[in-house]
């Protein structure tokens, strides 16, 4: 008996021993495998915060280091090499003569209007003074490259008043009406179209002169009544004058009525129609 009792005794502080073991055992497991799962959390936390890093890094470095930045020094790059020249200009003024000059120099046709459209609107908002007769001029010379196709941005300057620019409108205007290239139906046209603005007494002569020179007469009389209804005071005078010495009459023979003035001339036509070679001679001469 005493012999049952000691194995039931050992038999139970083995039992707890083991039991005891076995807790600390799984205690230690799970102290484990949280250890490990913290640092996979961590490791997670520090992979989103180095991307939100990495992403606020390059919005950061996008708004620091735009395009515009680059040409912004490259722009001040190119007004140091010729500062004397712009040195009276404000640096808006600048960055427009810099503009122009890379439209002649790349041959921008499109760039060059966008360029005229943004003089025109600075003409607008503050008026013609606030755009420097030198960077208008420096817009006419450029325009005159691309004649005819710049004709439109052309007659955006020939009712200026400046020496320089209208010494620059008229070298311009001057290349157009020799240029043997256009014909007689086109000229007729720009010339319909640059007579609503023109001003100045030399142009209007030289527009004058290449009607009478570069146009068959129907293509001649349809003009001359186009310029007398639509021209400016100074080009309706010119034209009276030309149209009188057509007629063989003196300018103060001509009736007053506009109206009666282009009856006249219908009436000449009728007398004097069109060659018929005159399509095929002012038709323009091919590039």
């Amino acid at each position: 008996m005493k012999t049952s009792k000691n194995i039931i005794i050992s038999v139970s502080i083995l039992a707890v021993v083991v039991a005891t073991f076995m807790i600390v055992s799984l205690n230690r497991d799970d102290s484990s495998a949280e250890a490990n799962a913290l640092p996979s959390a961590n490791s997670t936390k520090e992979k989103t915060t180095a991307s939100k890093n990495a992403k606020a890094k390059k919005i950061r470095a996008r708004k620091e280091s735009p395009i515009a930045i680059e040409g912004e020094a490259r722009l001040h790059t190119e007004l140091d090499i010729d500062d004397d020249e712009y040195s009276d200009l404000s640096p808006e003024m600048k960055r427009l003569m810099v503009e122009i000059q890379r439209c002649i120099d790349t041959e921008d046709r499109k760039a060059l209007s966008k360029v005229c459209d943004k003089i025109a609107m600075i003409r607008n908002e503050r008026g013609e003074s606030s755009i420097p007769a030198s960077v208008r001029a420096k817009a006419v010379e450029a325009i005159g490259l691309f004649l005819p196709e710049s004709l439109a941005d052309l007659v955006e300057f020939m009712a200026d008043s400046d020496p320089e620019v209208v010494d620059s409108v008229f070298d311009q205007l001057d290349t157009l009406l020799n240029d043997t290239t256009i014909g007689d139906q086109e000229m007729s046209g720009m010339l319909v179209a640059i007579s609503k603005v023109l001003t100045n007494e030399d142009s209007i002569d030289s527009l004058a002169m290449a009607i009478d020179m570069n146009m068959r007469n129907s293509v001649k009389v349809k003009t001359y009544c186009q310029i007398l209804d639509t021209g400016t005071t100074a080009a309706v005078e010119r034209m009276k004058e030309a149209i009188a010495d057509l007629m063989e009459v003196e300018v103060d023979e001509l009736p007053a009525s506009k109206t009666a003035i282009k009856d006249q001339l219908n009436e000449w036509l009728e007398g004097n129609p069109d060659d018929e070679d005159d399509a095929d001679f002012y038709k323009g001469v091919a590039d």
